[in-house]
């Protein structure tokens, strides 16, 4: 439709302005807005669907965690005998538990660094999707944000598998082999 924009007088208050128009124009059905109002809320509804996807991104990393460590204890199980083994061929408890973490480690760094890097250029993708206006190149990714979520995300990751790492350095040969 037609726009007109109206500049509201220096001390004059824009939705007094906006009111005004609107009951001289109440014949013509004329619809006046004030601008900061109208982006103030789009800036609010943008806000509340990035907060949105942001909380289904957190929950997705919670289960992701909770599932390594899921994935942990039943790899403590099903290995029962290997570890009895190599309990047997001299290998010390805490390397066997070592093992474990190291293992669980690798998968949790690598789904991280994974997760990160698509979850910037996701966002990139999305910015220019959205906002095509905005020049991406001069858009600052917030690492430190970014690096403490991983190392958090990582933390966690380990406090999930060492109850699992130290179930199997507990596995003792004979028990392990008796099977």
């Amino acid at each position: 439709g037609d726009r007109t924009y109206v500049k509201a007088a220096a001390g004059v208050e824009p939705r007094q302005v906006a009111a005004g128009i609107e009951s001289a124009f109440v014949a013509s059905g004329l619809n006046a807005s004030v601008l900061a109002d109208s982006y103030a809320q789009r800036q609010r509804l943008t806000g509340g669907a990035l907060q949105l996807l942001q909380g289904v991104m957190a929950l997705g990393l919670l289960v992701g965690i909770a599932a390594l460590g899921v994935i942990s204890t039943r790899s403590v199980i099903e290995r029962r005998q290997q570890v009895g083994m190599l309990r047997a061929l001299g290998y010390q408890s805490s390397m066997v538990g070592l093992s474990f973490l190291l293992e669980a480690s690798f998968i949790a760094i690598t789904g991280l660094v994974i997760g990160a890097l698509t979850g910037v250029v996701l966002g990139d993708n999305i910015v220019n999707a959205f906002f095509p206006q905005i020049d991406t190149s001069v858009v600052a990714v917030p690492w430190g944000q970014i690096g403490l979520m991983v190392l958090a995300a990582y933390l966690f990751s380990l406090l999930t598998t060492l109850a699992p790492a130290w179930q199997a350095s507990r596995i003792y040969p004979a028990d392990a082999l008796r099977y």
